[in-house]
């Protein structure tokens, strides 16, 4: 790991986190890179870092303790736990469920940008740009990777939970 850690230090400007953990928590933290390259700040283990796509492993088994547990429905329309309505501007009718969120099936796409929203920004914001949206396809019709259900997922279990994700 060192060397490819070392390999990717030497050819850009690339902040890594590792995190080491067993049944008791965690049991080591190393940061490297920069958190502001414009500042000259160093990363740490406790600046907020974006992980990508190990959060999709994460929160669906969350998600699917919280459904196990009755504090979530994989088929009930997600809107209310978003607090605002979510739906598909040309199927407005059909629901947004976990399901559909869980298997990319919802009809969302990444090209609004998703990944520009800052730490505690909005993503109401992004799902209101018409490109966010499979334009051709139906919620539960159509298979189509995209990487915006999950912060979407997370919401809902931060809402149902009280708990941040």
């Amino acid at each position: 790991m060192w060397l490819v850690v070392g390999s990717l230090q030497a050819a850009e400007p690339v902040a890594t986190v590792r995190v080491a953990f067993d049944r008791a928590g965690i049991t080591a933290t190393e940061a490297h890179g920069m958190a502001d390259i414009g500042a000259g700040r160093e990363l740490g283990a406790d600046d907020p870092v974006r992980i990508a796509s190990i959060s999709k492993m994460v929160a669906a088994l969350g998600v699917m303790r919280m459904v196990e547990a009755g504090q979530l429905d994989l088929d009930a329309d997600v809107s209310r736990w978003l607090g605002w309505p979510l739906r598909h501007p040309q199927f407005p009718d059909t629901p947004i469920t976990l399901r559909l969120l869980l298997s990319h099936r919802a009809g969302l796409t990444d090209a609004a940008g998703y990944y520009a929203v800052p730490l505690g920004g909005q993503l109401r914001e992004v799902l209101d740009d018409p490109r966010a949206w499979d334009k051709a396809h139906a919620p539960g019709t159509f298979f189509r990777y995209a990487n915006i259900d999950f912060p979407l997922i997370a919401s809902v279990m931060e809402k149902a939970s009280g708990e941040r994700f």
